[in-house]
């Protein structure tokens, strides 16, 4: 069995349908650089969408991916 590469567990996490925060990486995956494994997936030609959330006064990102996009990744 060959071990997952951090960018494929956050690949698969996040074609769940479920969005994904630094804070989520760290204590579900063990993955302190989330931002670069999105990075390295949009490069990689992944359409992941972001947005900048603000609770209990800390800035941090929520990472996604819309249905209908990936459902055309997957066709091309």
């Amino acid at each position: 069995m060959t071990k997952q590469t951090q960018n494929q567990i956050i690949k698969e996490h996040l074609l769940t349908g479920q969005p994904i925060t630094s804070w989520q990486a760290i204590t579900e995956y063990r993955i302190t650089r989330l931002a670069k494994c999105i990075h390295e997936l949009r490069r990689a030609g992944m359409n992941i969408q972001s947005k900048t959330v603000k609770d209990n006064g800390k800035h941090f990102s929520r990472y996604w991916v819309n249905k209908a996009d990936d459902e055309v990744s997957n066709h091309e």
